[in-house]
């Protein structure tokens, strides 16, 4: 599970919206409190648990297709009740924000071509929350890093802003074992400053872009997006929520998703169950890499 955590709409009636595709497990569809051990409804959520004058951050599994139909559905039902400011992309840069802020106004401006749309990002998982996006909200936001950005991190020795030295050797850990234990520890660093780089990135834009009255949304990353390691470590003060979508399997118990948290530090307000899928074996594919 921690390897699925590592990375024109119909709109029905407002809370069948929320339904997801059939699915032997009930969970699916469901949200879930860690903190409070019990599910929340729907119009218990939009009502309660909405961070007015701040951010929800739903952090996803970037290539479950589920994930980004749920992104969609709540972006709608956000702009639909008159809740949403922006939305913050993990997915595109600030260099890139001209072209979103044309395609805001421009429907025929709404492709990968236009948007400068990373291929890294396949615009077939994306065009749908992309598109509830430039339809409901106030504006839509590059958060990452450029490429250039990131190339330069992996040979410098700029010192970045820290957390505690615990925080660095439990994403080392992280990052360890999504790598199935085929890389040293001592080469991961880079990407572990990648990391916090990118957090610290994406949390500059979402204090800068703050609507006043409204709840507004990142897309991002399930790691990115957690309390304990991520985004909302930079946030300071701002009202947050992070959402975490999380593809079931045959267990019916919801408390077996929460991930292992780091230190005392809780890693979501809420678990969204998503329909079960095929996960890759992907130790068994970089075993084979290697070999």
């Amino acid at each position: 599970m921690k390897l699925r955590l590592l990375t024109g709409l119909i709109l029905l009636l407002p809370l069948l919206v929320q339904a997801a595709a059939p699915s032997a497990n009930p969970l699916v569809g469901r949200l879930w409190s860690p903190a409070q051990q019990r599910y929340v409804d729907w119009p218990e959520f939009y009502r309660d648990w909405l961070p007015h004058d701040g951010w929800l951050l739903l952090g996803e599994q970037h290539d479950d297709a589920a994930h980004h139909e749920q992104e969609a559905q709540l972006i709608a039902q956000l702009g639909q009740r008159g809740l949403l400011g922006a939305v913050a992309l993990e997915m595109a840069t600030p260099a890139q924000q001209p072209a979103l802020d044309r395609a805001l106004h421009d429907p025929a401006a709404r492709n990968p071509e236009r948007l400068d749309w990373s291929r890294g990002w396949p615009w077939a998982l994306y065009e749908a929350p992309l598109q509830a996006a430039f339809r409901w909200s106030s504006r839509v936001l590059g958060a990452d890093l450029s490429r250039a950005e990131v190339r330069a991190l992996y040979t410098s020795t700029t010192a970045l802003a820290e957390l505690e030295p615990a925080h660095a050797d439990f994403m080392l850990d992280l990052l360890y074992e999504s790598h199935c234990g085929q890389m040293p520890r001592d080469q991961l660093q880079p990407m572990r400053r990648i990391q916090l780089a990118r957090d610290q990135q994406i949390a500059s834009v979402l204090r800068a872009n703050v609507q006043p009255g409204r709840t507004s949304v990142l897309l991002t990353g399930a790691i990115h997006a957690r309390a304990d390691l991520g985004v909302p470590r930079w946030l300071d003060t701002l009202p947050q929520r992070t959402v975490l979508m999380v593809a079931v399997t045959e267990n019916r118990d919801p408390a077996t998703y929460i991930p292992n948290s780091y230190g005392d530090l809780g890693s979501a307000d809420l678990l969204l169950f998503t329909p079960p899928v095929d996960a890759p074996d992907y130790c068994a594919e970089l075993q084979l890499k290697s070999n």
